[in-house]
């Protein structure tokens, strides 16, 4: 049995011949060959799906769970199954986790059980040394690692692994190495802000069209008064809405961001951004 090194965190600077490994092979190259993507292909709408929870289970609006606020006065799950959340998602070990941190954890988490559940062939929610080593040797092109990948996942060696108990390894291995939460998120969304300008400045006829204006209500108004407001929206999204503020008082409206997207049309612009990623100046008092 040949077991991985060790797999506490070292820092992002690390090079990639100190990380650890299974076998010879980097656990951040077991993951990608197993099909995972991260952060790296999870589409806007997901983010703001997983944001949107984050506000829902964030009931004091200040962007971060605390373990009393998440797993002592959490109404999802059990507090168990919230206190295993919490340290999965507490990236850094601080005792808080922060929406990037939240949105981070359901992306990792959510990827690993459609990767790993998928090899579930018999369907009875636990996925058994077989079913696992022929599914990945596949991937892998190598039946030794396969089956020294599942060691390292079986963390109590019984020939099986429910999902908490893989979970706790794949996590590790999403996290090793890499830039904090915070960067990662924001460097994805950077990613799609980008792609979205490149779309505007596409020729005529495409078919990619930004979201409707109800669209984008229904989206980020969390609290449904028929106003935006910047904490509501997410970061990426935040130049190509913001600059709609006509009147300066640091909400869009419906009607502000019609008539934005009306002038952008007019002037053959596309989104509002494109003529400005900066919001108007607020009106003297």
């Amino acid at each position: 049995m040949v077991a991985a090194q060790q797999v506490d965190t070292p820092p992002p600077s690390s090079a990639q011949s100190g990380l650890p490994k299974v076998g010879n092979v980097c656990v951040a190259d077991v993951l990608k060959r197993l099909g995972a993507k991260l952060e790296q292909r999870t589409a806007a709408k997901e983010l703001d799906a997983y944001s949107g929870h984050f506000e829902r289970t964030d009931p004091n609006r200040d962007g971060k769970h605390t373990r009393k606020e998440y797993i002592e006065k959490g109404r999802y799950l059990t507090p168990q199954a919230r206190a295993g959340i919490f340290r999965a998602a507490d990236g850094n070990a601080d005792g808080i986790v922060t929406r990037a941190e939240y949105v981070l954890n359901r992306i990792i988490t959510d990827e690993a059980k459609a990767i790993v559940q998928g090899m579930d062939d018999d369907k009875d929610g636990l996925v058994e040394r077989a079913e696992f080593v022929k599914h990945a040797t596949k991937l892998l092109a190598d039946p030794k690692l396969a089956e020294q990948v599942f060691t390292e996942l079986d963390t109590n060696a019984d020939g099986r692994i429910p999902i908490p108990e893989y979970l706790q390894i794949w996590g590790r291995w999403a996290r090793v190495g890499r830039k904090s939460a915070e960067d990662r998120i924001a460097a994805r969304q950077a990613a799609i802000a980008d792609s979205l300008d490149k779309t505007d400045k596409k020729e005529p006829g495409s078919r990619n069209t930004p979201p409707s204006v109800d669209e984008i209500f229904k989206r980020f108004d969390g609290d449904k008064d028929g106003k935006l407001r910047e904490e509501e929206i997410p970061r990426f999204a935040r130049q190509f809405i913001l600059p709609a503020d006509g009147d300066g008082d640091d909400v869009v409206t419906k009607a502000e961001l019609q008539a934005a997207r009306q002038r952008a049309r007019t002037s053959g612009k596309g989104r509002p951004a494109a003529e400005s990623h900066r919001r108007p100046a607020k009106k003297p008092q």
